[in-house]
């Protein structure tokens, strides 16, 4: 399995959000020392002989202004559920990106909101890779299994 670095993560990202929403991620200079509680977080598994499972996290201002973009609506007006499809749909996206960016023939799972303390688990072996569109923060990580 190809490990990749933070910059083509966000390359990987940029290429969903670019074209959809007008947002071009790059690796976050000073990327913020923990995900906080007011982040919320989408996973999706890839099983097979190289199971992994994908997960895109972002703060409420990320969700919030990626939501609003992609539904056409107001940030004040977007809610949990316009934001859980939103990283949903991310994540799915983005998977399916990094699954042919690490040449891995395996079938994507389907993604579905997660606490963000999966991302804390030491059994995951998470990498997570930092990112942020401005002042936007977006979190991609991947595990070396299924969680």
């Amino acid at each position: 399995m190809n490990r990749l670095e933070t910059a083509e993560m966000a390359r990987i990202v940029s290429q969903v959000t670019e074209p959809v929403l007008g947002l071009t991620f790059t690796e976050a200079a000073h990327p913020q020392s923990e995900i906080g509680p007011d982040w919320r977080t989408a996973a999706l598994p890839i099983a097979g002989g190289t199971p992994l499972t994908v997960a895109v996290a972002a703060d409420d201002a990320c969700c919030r202004t990626l939501s609003a973009t992609m539904f056409a609506a107001k940030t004040d007006v977007v809610d949990d559920a316009m934001m859980a499809d939103t990283l949903c749909e991310l994540v799915n996206m983005t998977a399916g990106l990094l699954k042919s960016a690490m040449r891995i023939d395996q079938a994507l799972g389907l993604p579905a909101m997660r606490g963000t303390d999966i991302l804390h688990r030491a059994d995951g072996r998470w990498s997570q890779h930092y990112l942020r569109a401005g002042q936007l923060n977006l979190v991609l990580a991947v595990a070396t299994r299924l969680c």
